[in-house]
């Protein structure tokens, strides 16, 4: 048996506004080793609430533990590789995810293995290694434990990355308890997807670049459409949340994957995520009629400076204009604005505000600019001193951990609830979801972020 773990964490998407879904990566994972003959179980403690005792009878039959991990959640992944080769020191365990992928040596001794980047194809040849009590030496994309000196780190050559995407089979969506996933408190109907991996654009913010790489690689239409039907048929879903970093790269694909949903006439909604510069009238019309309701554009500021140093590389005119086409088409528009640079001021902070409120999407997201280890803002704060803390259970977006030149944390974090406040509770908004039947959503989304803010 291999288990297959998603740790639990004070995120705080999770934690104030009751929304989970199902772990995409461990779904992948054990998927390709099913399909490899392994029998796999995934233990989703995001959601299970599972203590460690309860943990370790779960994974005793196990020869191997996999635990997954972002940047937030690190601390408890490695709490957990702990106690598990504390307690059962015979079970090989291994962490993969974003965060050891740029920094593997922080999950050691507590693990005999880190995977690097994608792992569909290494945890498979992981495991082919482990059943037959053989080395990882040669196993591209892995760091391990020498078996002779288990203080020695060897680290192997990277693996490179997966370009025919239709290879991997569909999530093992089966082996999570779906019944336990939420949007706001109440049961979830909405199923994540990747169609695409790796993203051309290099926001200097964003590790998931980093970690799937600059090169675009795309899942076939078909392939895409197929993976939806299915859903729709084995699992009832109603919404698909689409993953990718930029959906709409590609402007042909995604007309395909447009057209073949239309014409296998399936009754499903989706949302997805855009660059302001990656759209169009004809393209948004055709996402439109295939279910598209709502879609995601990163923002970030109405500073010329600010965007220079994320390189952002777009123009507010774009995102005047991608709002308004794709308002009138009749899609929801859900924009992302950051605050937190470490040289911003009060009032490019306060621009940015005013021009979230002028811009008027639908339902719009602030956060506090944090700097994921791996990217250039993380390593540029690093070595200049500007982190207030290397504690990554802060590092969740809702609260300061860059030095700013002009305000304190505190005042920083009192801005971020006031763009809530004067965001949420405009009586054009407000009206605005009455009409639409969506106030008390949006209600239930303004009172979780606000009181869970308050308690920080």
């Amino acid at each position: 048996m291999i288990s297959l773990i998603n740790p639990d964490a004070p995120v705080e998407v999770v934690k104030k506004l009751g929304i989970s879904t199902p772990p995409l990566g461990l779904g992948y994972l054990a998927s390709v080793l099913r399909k490899s003959g392994f029998r796999v179980r995934i233990l989703d403690n995001a959601v299970e609430n599972l203590s460690i005792d309860e943990i370790i009878k779960k994974v005793k039959d196990s020869f191997i533990v996999g635990i997954t991990s972002t940047t937030p959640t690190f601390s408890s992944a490695l709490r957990y590789a702990c106690a598990i080769k504390e307690r059962l020191p015979h079970i090989f365990v291994i962490l993969g995810g974003v965060h050891v992928s740029f920094r593997p040596y922080d999950a050691f001794p507590c693990v005999d293995a880190v995977c690097i980047g994608e792992g569909e194809r290494t945890i498979v040849e992981v495991a082919e290694r482990v059943e037959g009590d053989e080395s990882l030496n040669g196993v591209e994309g892995v760091f391990y434990k020498d078996a002779k000196d288990s203080t020695k780190v060897v680290a192997n050559l990277p693996r490179g990355r997966i370009e025919n995407l239709d290879s991997i089979p569909f999530p093992a969506y089966d082996l999570m308890p779906l019944e336990k996933y939420t949007l706001l408190g109440k049961r979830l109907n909405n199923f994540p997807m990747i169609t695409s991996r790796g993203c051309p654009f290099k926001c200097r913010y964003c590790s998931s670049s980093l970690f799937m790489g600059h090169k675009f690689r795309m899942r076939s239409a078909d392939n895409v459409v197929d993976e939806i039907e299915w859903l729709v048929e084995d699992f009832g879903a109603k919404h698909i949340a689409f993953g990718d970093d930029t959906f709409t790269f590609n402007k042909k694909r995604v007309e395909e994957i447009c057209d073949k949903i239309v014409r296998r006439k399936l009754d499903i909604s989706w949302s997805c995520s855009s660059r302001v510069d990656t759209i169009n009238v004809g393209m948004l019309k055709s996402m439109k009629r295939a279910g598209c309701s709502a879609i995601y554009y990163g923002v970030e500021s109405v500073s010329e400076k600010v965007l220079n140093y994320y390189k952002k590389k777009i123009k507010l005119e774009q995102v005047k204009r991608a709002v308004e086409i794709t308002k009138k088409i009749g899609i929801l528009t859900i924009c992302s604005f950051i605050i937190g640079a470490p040289f911003e001021t009060k009032k490019d902070m306060k621009d940015t505000l005013k021009f979230a409120l002028e811009l008027d999407p639908d339902y719009a997201q602030f956060s506090i600019l944090t700097p994921y280890p791996g990217t250039d803002i993380y390593n540029e704060a690093k070595k200049n001193g500007l982190l207030l803390t290397e504690n990554f259970d802060e590092y969740t977006a809702g609260k300061p951990i860059l030095k700013n030149q002009f305000l304190s944390p505190t005042e920083i974090s009192r801005f971020l609830k006031y763009c809530y406040l004067r965001f949420y509770l405009r009586p054009k908004f407000l009206w605005r979801e009455i009409k639409n039947g969506r106030i008390s959503v949006a209600l239930d989304v303004v009172k979780r972020s606000l009181l869970g803010r308050t308690q920080e």
